[in-house]
């Protein structure tokens, strides 16, 4: 059963965790976090303000811990692949 949501768009008045665990098994992940600076804006009546613009998606702990070995064997064949190509040149 898939949970992975599409990334949208959030907005957070704090800096938010790139990983946090928002139910039993589900995970929220961030990525591209900004910090968003807002100056005073005296017509609005609105004060100087610091937001979090960031990209997020609700993810499964299962469907996270796939993904975070898929990239760990994807950097290294990456790391393999260098190397090979290194010693092929004649660097190592």
């Amino acid at each position: 059963k898939t949970i992975m949501t599409e990334w949208t768009k959030e907005r957070c008045s704090e800096q938010p965790a790139e990983l946090q665990i928002i139910a039993p098994g589900l995970y929220i992940q961030r990525k591209d976090i900004t910090k968003v600076e807002h100056e005073a804006d005296e017509i609005a009546g609105a004060g100087a303000s610091t937001e979090y613009e960031c990209m997020s998606r609700e993810i499964s702990v299962s469907e996270y811990q796939m993904l975070v070995s898929i990239e760990e064997i994807d950097t290294t064949k990456a790391i393999d692949d260098y190397t090979m190509q290194m010693i092929e040149e004649g660097v190592l």
